[in-house]
C-alpha cells in the first residue's frame, strides 16, 4: 500500500501546492440585455481588437442602441481592471467580445376581430474581455 501512495504522490499533485495560475483575464458580463444578439453583434464587430480609448470613442458616437449598452459593459470591464486587477488602464485592449442568445420573451399584440398575434422580444448576453498589449 505504501508503494501505491508514493507512486500517486509522484505522479499527481496530492499533498502539494498547486502551481500558480496565470492571472485571470479582466472581464465584465451583462445578462439579458434589451437588444437582440444580431444587433449587439453589429456593435461588437466595431471594437474587437481595438485599444480601450478608441473603442470607447467608437461606441460613444455609433448611432445604434446596442452600442450604448456595449459601452456600459466596456466601462464596467475597465473599472474591474482598475479596482480588482490593479492593472494600468492605458495599456488595455479589447481581447474578446462574446455575444450570446438570452431568453426570449413572448408578447401579444391585439388585432382585429378579437384576435391576437404573438411576437418575440429577444434578449442577449454580453461579455467583454480585456487584456494588456
Amino acid at each position: 500500500m505504501q508503494g501505491l501512495r508514493a507512486t500517486l504522490q509522484k505522479t499527481t499533485n496530492i499533498g502539494k501546492e498547486l502551481p500558480k495560475q496565470k492571472r485571470a483575464s479582466i472581464s465584465a458580463t451583462l445578462r439579458y440585455a434589451l437588444s437582440s444578439p444580431k444587433k449587439m453583434e453589429l456593435a461588437a464587430k466595431l471594437i474587437r481588437g481595438k485599444n480601450i480609448q478608441e473603442a470607447q470613442r467608437i461606441l460613444k458616437f455609433a448611432p445604434i442602441k446596442s452600442a450604448k449598452i456595449l459601452l456600459k459593459v466596456l466601462n464596467s470591464a475597465i473599472a474591474n481592471a482598475k479596482n480588482n486587477a490593479e492593472v494600468a488602464v492605458e495599456g488595455l485592449i479589447v481581447k474578446r467580445v462574446d455575444i450570446g442568445r438570452g431568453p426570449k420573451i413572448l408578447r401579444i399584440r391585439p388585432v382585429s376581430r378579437g384576435r391576437a398575434h404573438r411576437y418575440v422580444k429577444h434578449r442577449s448576453l454580453v461579455r467583454v474581455v480585456l487584456d494588456t498589449k
